[in-house]
């Protein structure tokens, strides 16, 4: 879209000005944006755009007001003589500038884009290039219904990638390589795809070299079309921590998307997982807080900024956030187990499983297979639970061996837990990352093989 010589790309979220400084805006600036750019000449109430860019969600007006600044900001526009947002003293707002196509922006800025090109070429590759260039004509940006097409396939994959199941991340990269199908030029499908792999292969999804292969070759695109990008860089950290486990080159690579664009929730959350790992707990809850913080209405932030202090052995304040967690959504199975094992480490065994019960049931567990495991609870507490879980899961070669080893040590059963890691570090699961802090291995700790599997975790390949 083009207004009065400035350049909004929806894909990279970006404001290009006639003079060729770029501009991204925060998520919700760029909403609004968006938002005007579609109801032009209205006049919009702050409460009308709460609810349609917000979502309704709880914010003040000061929230748009500061989203309208953002936007006069990177339209040099002024709220006196407006020639993009108008205030309407009252009422709202209005977007005053017509869309014009991409032919009619000023010629003064073409040709000096022309000029930086044509030079570019002649010092790359000589006259031959220049001429190649010129004769070959360019591939033609997607249609605007193809745009929308490939704009909803990006976002729902990003709704679909915030949530935790398999079949969720399943259906977000069904939607990024829909985005990719229709335009594979951008970076972000990319990148976002690649991010996705590497979730699946830490929750243990099926065919972890497919998954893996698919995360590399998806980041090698994006890399080749926006190195400089967020997205892409956030990726690349996350492919770097859990696939290479290169700790030190994936910190700097996250420092590095962080001071691209420190509005991205996910790169902060992302990067807290290594800190913690690292054993950098007074980090990992500073970057998990700002998650928190980005996304105060996410039960999914608030749970795991939860976890990090569990890993730091803070047991009390976890609690209160996994409560927090469960008022926001308080039939999801996820905030059930997560305050059951809470309670489980602060030693309330009975009031664990209550919520150990109610999270499987929220699951869909038979209810005879509910009662067995209260049967279990009853004649020999939650190490029954957990001996009995290992027994029904451990055939399943699908099932993670990390997962299975932390079954058996939480049963007691010493010997299979450390065979069952042997076999997890043998695969390189994503989850030895934190053999060293996860306190459900603590009882292991005193054991020489535990200690020298807990250092291995970090070896690069």
């Amino acid at each position: 879209m083009h207004f009065r010589g400035y350049r909004v790309d929806a894909v990279h979220r970006t404001v290009t000005g006639p003079g060729g400084r770029v501009v991204r805006l925060e998520p919700k600036a760029f909403d609004l944006l968006l938002y005007f750019a579609a109801h032009p000449e209205e006049t919009l109430s702050k409460d009308q755009l709460i609810a349609d860019v917000w979502g309704g969600k709880f914010v003040t007006e000061d929230a748009v007001m500061v989203a309208v600044y953002a936007l006069r900001q990177a339209f040099d526009d002024d709220s006196r003589s407006p020639r993009f947002v108008e205030t309407i003293r009252g009422r709202g707002y209005r977007w005053i500038a017509k869309e014009t196509a991409a032919a009619e922006a000023p010629r003064r800025d073409r040709t000096r884009m022309w000029l930086a090109a044509a030079w570019g070429l002649l010092i790359a590759g000589g006259f031959a290039v220049l001429v190649m260039a010129v004769m070959r004509p360019p591939q033609p940006m997607p249609s605007l219904s193809r745009t929308n097409e490939l704009l909803r396939a990006h976002a729902r994959g990003l709704f679909f990638s915030e949530r935790t199941t398999r079949q969720d991340l399943e259906e977000a990269r069904a939607e990024f390589r829909k985005a990719i199908a229709v335009d594979g030029r951008f970076a972000e499908p990319h990148a976002a795809l690649a991010e996705v792999c590497v979730r699946l292969i830490e929750i243990g999804a099926p065919d972890a070299q497919a998954n893996e292969a698919e995360a590399r070759r998806e980041l090698a695109r994006a890399l080749e079309l926006g190195p400089g990008l967020a997205f892409t860089q956030a990726a690349r950290a996350s492919v770097l921590f859990v696939l290479d486990r290169d700790l030190q080159q994936a910190e700097r690579t996250f420092r590095q998307a962080i001071e691209l664009d420190p509005s991205l929730p996910d790169t902060h959350r992302r990067y807290s997982y290594l800190l913690s790992a690292a054993g950098r707990f007074v980090e990992a809850i500073e970057q998990a807080r700002i998650t928190a913080d980005m996304q105060p209405a996410s039960a999914s932030a608030i749970r795991n900024l939860a976890w990090t202090h569990i890993l730091a052995g803070q047991a009390d304040e976890a609690e209160r956030l996994y409560r927090d967690a469960l008022r926001l959504e308080p039939d999801s199975p996820d905030s059930l187990a997560s305050l059951g094992y809470c309670l489980e480490l602060r030693n309330a065994p009975g009031a664990a499983m209550q919520l150990y019960r109610r999270a499987m049931q929220r699951r869909g567990v038979p209810e005879e297979a509910v009662a067995q495991y209260d049967r279990l609870f009853a004649s020999s507490g939650l190490p029954g639970v957990y001996a009995e879980l290992l027994e029904r899961f451990k055939t399943n070669r699908d099932t993670p061996r990390s997962g299975l080893a932390f079954y058996a040590a939480r049963a007691g059963r010493t010997s299979e837990a450390l065979a069952f890691l042997r076999e997890a570090a043998q695969r390189r699961e994503p989850g030895t990352l934190w053999l060293a802090v996860n306190p459900g291995f603590a009882s292991l700790r005193g054991q020489r093989e535990f200690t020298l599997l807990a250092a291995s975790s970090f070896h690069t390949r």
